[in-house]
């Protein structure tokens, strides 16, 4: 089960291994876009580990105000799609205060939808989708959930880049790991730590 208390843990665990793997983040950003993924995502973790002192009365509060201070702190593309991502997963999950395994896939869902139709994108394009999309698809709670999500960021590295800053490197994109997939799979095991 997914509490209130168990998702603050979660996101306080993304902020710390976000902050460990600014460097890597950023240096792959390097690569394949421009440089700042890995220092917009720490800024944007750091501001919600600010507000996770508060209280908050359901699942679906809590989602909401993480999505709204990821909006507003992180920069460049990232900051709208995990922003909405978390936005969009809320009304999920309501008033609950606390998810089932069921539940919380259906808002990761929800957060999906929104990273594509906020980053006009699908799977296959060298983007976080590649990560966020194929994991939930088919996904079952006896899962290993780390092995699945370190296989996808891995999948990304020999992808051509079609979409966002990347795709202007064509085929210069292949060979790097997609920082987003990265950054994705840091946020989702985290989540799926404290559900399993």
């Amino acid at each position: 089960m997914l509490t209130i208390e168990g998702f603050k843990q979660a996101l306080r665990h993304a902020q710390s291994e976000i902050e460990a793997n600014k460097d890597t983040l950023t240096d792959l950003d390097r690569a394949i876009g421009d440089g700042d993924h890995g220092i917009n995502m720490s800024r944007g973790f750091d501001a919600v580990a600010a507000i996770l002192d508060d209280e908050y009365a359901s699942l679906g509060e809590l989602s909401k105000k993480v999505g709204m201070t990821l909006m507003s702190k992180v920069g460049g593309a990232a900051g709208p799609l995990y922003g909405s991502a978390f936005v969009k997963a809320a009304p999920k999950f309501g008033d609950a205060t606390e998810a089932d395994f069921a539940l919380v896939k259906e808002a990761l869902e929800e957060g999906t939808a929104a990273i594509k139709a906020r980053g006009k994108s699908t799977a296959g394009q060298k983007t976080m989708v590649d990560v966020w999309e194929p994991f939930l698809d088919g996904l079952s709670e006896s899962d290993d959930f780390t092995s699945k999500l370190d296989h996808l960021v891995n999948e990304t590295e020999g992808m051509l880049a079609t979409k966002g800053r990347a795709s202007y490197f064509g085929e210069n994109s292949r060979g790097t790991i997609d920082p987003g997939a990265l950054s994705s799979s840091i946020v989702l095991k985290a989540i799926m730590k404290e559900v399993d």
